[in-house]
């Protein structure tokens, strides 16, 4: 007689074996297939009208909020990009936001929004990016990459990406990078993006070099010619005295009051401008911050600077205080000033052996304030939170690896109790390649137990014997002793500001008296 119970329960486990097994096989599906299938049923609920123009590499979508300037010099982007040549491309700077799909922002170069988000900081350089565009992608998101690199299928037609041009990409995550999105330096938004998630992205093209060396060595060139016709000079070594010049006629004591020289193995060397006896406040600073290039070009078509366009209104103020930057810097110089006095060229000469007790103040040349080791600028700047600072002790010998180049080549030929400054490109200071931007977060504090029952140890041992004690020491001593628990945690967070490939700087220095 057949058993009924023993065959429901063999045809139940032959369901749940099928069962699993059809589970197996969804689940073995690659996620970007799903992950692609989701986004584009996304875009159906929310913006059909951009279906249309699916990029097939990449597995994005496109809407275009403008075109970008059709005439514009370096346009399109990819016009100047032979595939055949491996090493050939562009250096482009563009600005980017990224987003979830809700809306809520992951990464930003944009100081409004920081500010809207309340992330802002006093730290961040808020300028667009500046990435190399090559045949094969480096250091771009990869589908922002696609995006400036492709012919992009918009509707019944296609568009090139140009100076100008500003995109909204809702990419999956195959083209962001599968760890997610999440900013650092700065530039962080008000959430982190987890990884395999699809990402928003704009992006908008604001200028295009072919040679970043040149155009950061005319950047640098220009700034001279700004301020006074400043230009290379001759080198300076320890046995020369202060009458050393640029000009090679001997006539030493004209070119002595440029206040200008060299100091290094050949006779002139582009991209370091050192101005000796420089007072605060004879250098004036655009705070413009951000490459908007404008078309003036050299003979191979290489955009040689930028118009200025200012893209930050007023970096450091708070409620407005200092919306007038003229203002800030002018408070600025007050107190250097007011600190170190307006300096001396009687002095000593450092030279190669010596050591130069330094105060510094490092900019980028828009004016934008990197670092100070004075603590009223940096209060002034940064806040009351970054009121401290030390001297730096430096020996050209002994600390030429300690330090930017453009002090090893530049403190040798200046005067104990002398101002200067120094102009230098990226060569002499961070390297072609920058800084990289940092966010990190320390924890600190005290604590301590409160234990109302800790001292009643005492009196039961004083009046009843040691069996009190031991009760109360292995038991209740302990309970209340883990239960009540007090104390302080402070969270400090640092912030390192980044300079970007090939981005010159500027060293505003004093020299305490011997």
């Amino acid at each position: 007689m057949l058993d009924m119970r023993k065959i429901k329960i063999a045809v139940l486990a032959v369901a749940a074996a099928m069962s699993l097994w059809s589970c197996t096989k969804i689940t073995d599906e690659k996620y970007s297939v799903i992950e692609n299938r989701s986004l584009r049923a996304w875009m159906r609920n929310h913006h059909p009208e951009l279906l249309e123009n699916y990029q097939e590499e990449g597995a994005y979508y496109v809407e275009v909020l403008d075109e970008g300037d059709a005439d514009s010099i370096g346009s399109p982007i990819n016009s100047f990009i032979d595939a055949s040549d491996k090493t050939s491309g562009s250096w482009i700077f563009y600005k980017a936001t990224g987003r979830d799909l809700a809306g809520q922002v992951c990464i930003s170069r944009d100081e409004q929004m920081a500010r809207m988000q309340g992330t802002f900081t006093k730290f961040t350089h808020y300028v667009p990016f500046m990435r190399f565009m090559g045949a094969s992608n480096t250091s771009i998101t990869e589908g922002s990459y696609l995006a400036m690199k492709n012919e992009l299928k918009i509707g019944e037609g296609t568009l090139l990406a140009r100076h100008g041009t500003k995109l909204r990409l809702y990419m999956p995550s195959s083209v962001t990078g599968g760890s997610g999105l999440v900013g650092d330096g700065g530039y962080e938004g008000e959430y982190s993006l987890d990884g395999d998630r699809p990402v928003i992205m704009d992006v908008e093209i604001v200028g295009r070099i072919n040679n970043p060396v040149s155009f950061e060595a005319a950047i640098v060139d220009g700034f001279g010619i700004v301020h006074g016709g400043l230009s290379p000079v001759r080198e300076v070594s320890d046995d020369d005295d202060d009458s050393a010049g640029s000009g090679d006629d001997g006539d030493d004591e004209e070119e002595e009051d440029d206040g200008l020289y060299w100091r290094h193995a050949c006779d002139t060397i582009l991209g370091l401008i050192v101005t000796k006896n420089y007072l605060p406040g004879q250098m004036k600073f655009s705070y413009d911050f951000g490459y908007e290039l404008d078309s003036d070009t050299d003979d191979d078509g290489n955009v040689l600077a930028g118009t200025g366009k200012r893209m930050n209104n007023a970096a450091y103020s708070d409620g407005g205080v200092y919306a007038d930057m003229s203002s800030l810097e002018e408070r600025v110089n007050e107190i250097l000033v007011e600190r170190f006095g307006e300096g001396s060229d009687e002095g000593e000469k450092v030279g190669t052996s010596g050591t130069a007790k330094v105060w510094y103040v490092t900019r980028f040349l828009d004016g934008f304030i990197i670092d100070s080791n004075i603590a009223e600028i940096r209060e002034l700047v940064f806040g009351p939170d970054e009121a401290s600072g030390s001297v730096v002790s430096y020996s050209p010998e002994s600390d030429k690896d300690d330090w930017v180049t453009a002090w090893y080549y530049s403190i040798p030929g200046l005067r104990y109790g002398q101002w200067a400054t120094i102009v230098a490109t990226s060569t002499f200071a961070y390297g072609p390649s920058g800084r990289s931007g940092s966010t990190t977060t320390t924890s600190s504090g005290s604590s301590y137990y409160i234990n109302p029952y800790y001292n009643m140890y005492n009196y039961y041992n004083g009046m009843y014997g040691s069996s009190y004690y031991d009760m109360y020491y292995y038991n209740m001593y302990n309970y209340y002793n883990n239960s009540y628990y007090t104390g302080t945690t402070t969270e400090t967070t640092t912030i390192s500001t980044e300079i970007q490939s090939y981005t010159p700087l500027i060293f505003q220095i004093y020299i305490e008296e011997k």
